[in-house]
C-alpha cells in the first residue's frame, strides 16, 4: 500500500496493525512533516520542491557524488522547517555534507538562511555545507548567510560541484591530499 494513500484505507490499518516499519529517517522526516526519501548515497539535499530536488540530485550525480536523501521542504517553508529538515539529515551517519538548493518564489531567501544558521548553531554542525540561494529575497538570505560565515554559491551546478569535492576530500587521507605551492592543502 501507497503510504501516502493510507488515510483512505483506514481498515488495512486496524487488520495489520499500523503501519509498515520503515526508514527511520523516512519515519522522523514524516513526524515534522517533511517529503523525505532516503537514498544510499553521502551528500544530503535540501530543496523546494519536487523538481528542483530532482535536478539537484542529477546535479550532484553528474558532478561524481552521491545523493543520501530527497527532502523537499515545499513552498513557503519558514525557518523551522527548514531547522528541520537538517536536523533529519544530520541523523544519517552517511551524510558527509549538505547542499541547500532554493529558488524562492513563495519561499523567501531570508527565511531559509534564518533557518540555515539557527539549525547549524543548535545541531553544532560541522559537516561541509553549500548553499545555493536565489529568488525572493535573495539578497537578504545572501546577507545572513555571509554574515554567519557561510558563503552561498554562485549557482546550482557550481553548488553541487562544491559540495562533491568537499566530501570527497573527507575520503582522502590527509597523505594523499593535494598540497598547494605554498605548502599547505590545495583547495
Amino acid at each position: 500500500t501507497d503510504e501516502n494513500s493510507a488515510w483512505r484505507h483506514k481498515d488495512l490499518e486496524q487488520r495489520y496493525g499500523g503501519g509498515v516499519e520503515g526508514d527511520p529517517y523516512e519515519a522522523e522526516a514524516k513526524k515534522r512533516g517533511l517529503t523525505y526519501v532516503s537514498l544510499d548515497g553521502e551528500v544530503g539535499i535540501i530543496g523546494n520542491g519536487a523538481g528542483l530536488c530532482m535536478s539537484t540530485l542529477d546535479l550532484v550525480q553528474r558532478a561524481g557524488g552521491r545523493a543520501a536523501n530527497f527532502c523537499d521542504i515545499g513552498g513557503g517553508a519558514k525557518a523551522e522547517v527548514v531547522e528541520n529538515a537538517l536536523a533529519v539529515i544530520l541523523m544519517n551517519p552517511k551524510v558527509k555534507g549538505v547542499l541547500i538548493n532554493v529558488f524562492g518564489g513563495i519561499t523567501r531567501g531570508d527565511e531559509v538562511a534564518k533557518g540555515i544558521v539557527t539549525a547549524r548553531d543548535r545541531l553544532q554542525m560541522k559537516l561541509p555545507l553549500v548553499v545555493r540561494l536565489s529568488g525572493t529575497r535573495e539578497e537578504e538570505g545572501r546577507a545572513i548567510l555571509h554574515q554567519n560565515g557561510i558563503e552561498p554559491g554562485a549557482n546550482a551546478w557550481e553548488a553541487a560541484q562544491k559540495i562533491v569535492a568537499l566530501t570527497r576530500e573527507l575520503d582522502t587521507p590527509p597523505a594523499l591530499r593535494a598540497t598547494s605551492p605554498q605548502g599547505g592543502e590545495a583547495r
